[in-house]
């Protein structure tokens, strides 16, 4: 029923199953289209994929639903015949609780009354986890956060409409409509000002908050900034420091 997220591992469904990434990030290939699941989110799924590559230290597990469950608690079964999210991941709600009710589940693993009441409690909560950020954030919000929690990668638009499991285009048109921007500019208007707040709260040189944001040259840093702001990262330092 639970299982460890490995590196070059194939995953082969029950009736429903859910991947959660508490630390680190995979990235998994179905039907031959890769796609990029980012730290913090869980996701649903029902038909084979494979993870190519993981992050060193990951932190994630697989749990599955057998039809034996699902004919046990028949309202987790109803719930998920409503469900259309296939590998769209979702940023995982309460994670210290999360965590606790997975560690549960280890412990208690060979004790399948104790095992089943811990599956109902979580998989109870994720769908509600679910319902609820249909609700809450939309497209542009979720990427606004994936660039927070991947500001140090330097992502293209790409990659993040990939994350967010949707097409680029689509992307494209979201930003637009929200934000009268498009998806780079947003993104480059994120880097900077993740980089002003760390000019202006820390004693990080220039070098180091170039590496911290992703670049691999930074004198290239500094001419994106000067190009964005009319100032080098020093001067601005100076200026409002």
């Amino acid at each position: 029923m639970i299982s460890f997220v490995k590196n070059n591992q194939t995953i082969t469904p029950e009736s429903k199953n859910v991947c959660i990434l508490f630390g680190g990030t995979i990235s998994i290939e179905r039907n031959g289209k890769q796609q990029i699941i980012p730290s913090k989110t869980y996701f649903f799924f029902d038909t084979s994929f494979d993870i190519i590559t993981a992050s060193p230290f990951i932190d994630g597990f697989i749990i599955k639903l057998t039809p034996d469950f699902l004919s046990s608690f028949p309202e987790i079964k109803t719930g998920l015949e409503q469900l259309h999210s296939n590998f769209e991941f979702h940023t995982i709600k309460d994670i210290p609780q999360k965590k606790k009710q997975i560690q549960s589940l280890l412990h208690n693993k060979n004790n399948k009354p104790i095992t089943n009441s811990y599956l109902h409690i979580l998989w109870n909560e994720l769908l509600n986890d679910y319902i609820n950020s249909l609700q809450e954030l939309s497209i542009v919000e979720q990427f606004s956060e994936l660039i927070d929690q991947h500001i140090d990668q330097n992502y293209c638009a790409g990659t993040y409409a990939e994350m967010l499991g949707i097409p680029l285009k689509q992307l494209i048109r979201e930003v637009k409509k929200d934000e009268n921007k498009t998806p780079c500019n947003f993104i480059t208007g994120k880097v900077i000002e993740k980089a002003k707040e760390k000019l202006l709260t820390t004693d990080d040189t220039s070098q180091m908050i170039a590496y911290q944001l992703g670049f691999e040259d930074p004198y290239y840093f500094i001419k994106y900034f000067k190009k964005n702001t009319l100032f080098t990262p020093t001067q601005f330092r100076a200026q409002f420091q």
